[in-house]
């Protein structure tokens, strides 16, 4: 069996005496020839999601993982989370790690946040492998999905929601929608997303959508600065973000974008049906060698 990659951290300094420690992990041999990935989580999510597709790649690729401010193992200070914060700290892991591209390969929140990046600093994106993104909605999320995704405003119900929803019940029912195979939501699972709850300040980073639904909107970098290669992966059974209404949004905004329609997953697609997504993955690595 393979060891597992050490978590490494490093101290990002946001602002003047505002600073966050950053939980990420690497893979892969250092000199391969290849342009390295960096895996980005989505909502709620850690590094611990991708456990089922970076050992696919880590052979050939030198990889990369982090937890986003305000998740996983990461620090949740008091700030305004927003996808320009994450596309800020994939800056700055950039800068530290001495990246001139990257492809980038992200979920839901992750993927929306890839987007701003790119869109930000598109000489440095080799590629994007967006996975069920999020920061377009139409009007195809019901009232549930709204709930899930963060879009309830009020600051009281959304703590009333958040103390509700901070357990592995809660967690667990959280998890259940986005998932089409169901043997998935395991009690393994259920505690990767129950413990970051737990920590301190993680009422910030978890109630900021609900708080400030519009920080995490991609409507204002229309058009989008990047044109380079970008692929969007769905799952055919996302019923917050069904592909055949959102899809054609995202196309709007990368309109060189191919889509992937993935049957029998749901919005956590990329752990939801792994190997599919894998060998989809692995298809796109190969058209960007």
């Amino acid at each position: 069996m393979r060891k597992p990659s050490p978590d490494r951290w490093f101290i990002w300094q946001l602002s003047e005496g505002v600073e966050a420690k950053i939980r990420y992990r690497e893979y892969g041999k250092a000199d391969t020839p290849f342009t390295p990935i960096l895996f980005i989580h989505g909502y709620g999510g850690m590094i611990e999601h991708w456990d089922d597709n970076i050992p696919a790649f880590e052979e050939r690729y030198r990889i990369y993982a982090m937890d986003l401010i305000g998740f996983g193992q990461s620090e949740k200070p008091n700030v305004r989370y927003c996808l320009e914060l994450f596309a800020a700290q994939i800056k700055a892991f950039m800068h530290l790690k001495k990246l001139e591209k990257v492809i980038l390969v992200g979920h839901s929140m992750g993927a929306a946040s890839s987007i701003i990046y790119a869109h930000l600093y598109p000489e440095s994106v080799e590629g994007l492998v967006l996975a069920n993104p999020s920061g377009l909605y139409g009007d195809s999320m019901d009232g549930m999905a709204k709930a899930f995704f963060g879009l309830v405003g009020s600051p009281l119900i959304g703590e009333m929601l958040f103390a509700a929803f901070a357990n592995p019940v809660g967690v667990s029912q959280s998890l259940a929608p986005t998932y089409f195979n169901q043997k998935k939501v395991d009690l393994n699972l259920i505690n990767q997303f129950s413990r970051p709850l737990q920590d301190r300040g993680a009422i910030y980073s978890f109630l900021s959508p609900s708080r400030r639904p519009q920080d995490f909107l991609l409507e204002n970098i229309k058009p989008c600065n990047y044109k380079g290669g970008a692929w969007l992966v769905w799952g055919a059974e996302d019923t917050a973000l069904p592909p055949h209404k959102i899809i054609p949004e995202f196309q709007e905004l990368l309109p060189q974008a191919g889509a992937f329609i993935i049957p029998k997953a749901g919005h956590c697609i990329h752990h939801d049906a792994h190997e599919t997504f894998n060998a989809r993955l692995a298809w796109i690595l190969f058209t960007l060698e």
